[in-house]
C-alpha cells in the first residue's frame, strides 16, 4: 500500500558518529501514510542506531531528519512523540507495576486536552476527558487483542502480550508513524503470525506509516511491502522484499556466501510450511 503526498517521515543522509565510530552513514528513508516498510542488517549493521535517530533518543551528527515536513534535528523523544512518531524498543518498557489497561491509559494522556486546574478541581470537563481517554484506552487493547488482560499486572502477561501492549501503548500517542523495534522477540511461531496479521491490520485500520526492524528474517519479508538493508552503518539494498533476498550484497553481508531462505512465516490456516 504505496502512499503519496508529503511525507510523514523522512531522513535525509544521516550520519551518526560516537567519537570515530561511523554508526550510520548517509542514511535516506522517505515514509509515506500505510507503507509498512522493513530495516534489516546483520548484527550491529546500525538499524537501532538509525531508530534512535528518527525519534530523537540521538541528534544526527549530519543530516536532516523531518517529521511531516518539520525538521526535528534536535528535538527530544517526547516533542517528536507528539508530532506523530512513535516507537517500541527492543528490550520491552512497560510500566510492570500497573495494569495493562493504565498503561495504555497513561499514554492515552499524551493528548490530553484537560489542564492541571480541571483536574485539580475535578470539573465535568475534566470528568469527560477521563471518559474520552478511558474509551479510547479500551479501544487500542481491543484492537491488541488484549482486552481479557485488562486488568492484570504488566509483568504478570506472557512476554508475547508484554510485546503487543508496547505496541498498544504506543498507538495510544496517536502516531503517524510507528516504528517498531523487534515486535516479534522473545514470541513463538504462533504468536509471531498472529502479530504478523496484527500488524498488517494495524496499519490497515488507523492509515499508519509501519517501519519494522525483525532479525527473524521470515516476519519481516512476509510483512513488508518495501524494505532497506544496512551493513555496517550503510545501505546496500533497498526494494521489494523478493529482490532484496536475491540482492548478492544481502546474502553477503549475513551469510558470505549460498542462499538465503527468506520465506516468509506460515500463514494462519493455509498448512503450508
Amino acid at each position: 500500500m504505496s502512499g503519496t503526498g508529503q511525507p510523514v517521515l523522512e531522513a535525509r543522509g544521516v550520519v551518526m558518529r560516537f567519537g570515530g565510530l561511523t554508526a550510520l552513514s548517509g542514511f535516506d528513508l522517505t515514509l509515506h501514510s500505510g507503507e509498512l516498510v522493513g530495516l534489516i542488517g546483520p548484527n550491529g549493521a546500525g538499524k537501532t542506531t538509525a531508530f534512535n535517530a528518527l525519534t530523537g533518543v540521538y541528534a544526527p551528527t549530519e543530516g536532516d531528519v523531518e517529521v511531516a515536513g518539520r525538521r526535528v534535528n534536535g528535538m527530544r523523544p517526547h516533542q517528536i512523540c507528539e508530532l506523530g512518531v512513535a516507537r517500541t524498543f527492543q528490550n520491552v518498557r512497560l510500566f510492570k507495576e500497573l495494569s495493562a489497561f493504565d498503561n495504555v491509559r497513561i499514554a492515552c494522556h499524551a493528548g490530553s486536552r484537560s489542564g492541571f486546574t480541571s483536574a485539580w478541581m475535578l470539573t465535568p470537563t475534566h470528568d469527560a476527558e477521563e471518559r474520552r481517554i478511558a474509551a479510547r484506552a479500551e479501544e487500542f487493547l481491543s484492537v491488541m487483542e488484549l482486552s481479557p488482560r485488562r486488568d492484570e499486572l504488566a509483568r504478570n502477561l506472557p512476554y508475547g502480550e508484554q510485546r503487543r501492549l508496547e505496541i498498544a501503548r504506543a498507538l495510544a500517542t496517536g502516531p503517524k508513524v510507528l516504528c517498531l523495534d523487534e515486535p516479534a522477540a522473545g514470541m513463538n511461531a504462533s504468536e509471531k503470525v498472529a502479530l504478523l496479521e496484527l500488524i498488517r491490520r494495524v496499519r490497515d485500520q488507523f492509515q499508519l506509516a509501519i517501519l519494522v526492524i525483525e532479525h527473524d528474517m521470515r516476519l519481516v519479508m512476509g510483512v513488508s511491502e518495501r524494505m532497506l538493508v544496512l551493513d555496517h552503518g550503510v545501505t546496500i539494498a533497498q526494494g521489494a522484499p523478493e529482490a532484496v533476498r536475491q540482492d548478492p550484497k544481502v546474502i553477503e553481508a549475513y551469510l558470505g556466501d549460498g542462499k538465503l531462505r527468506l520465506r516468509p512465516p506460515r500463514e494462519a490456516g493455509t498448512g503450508v510450511p
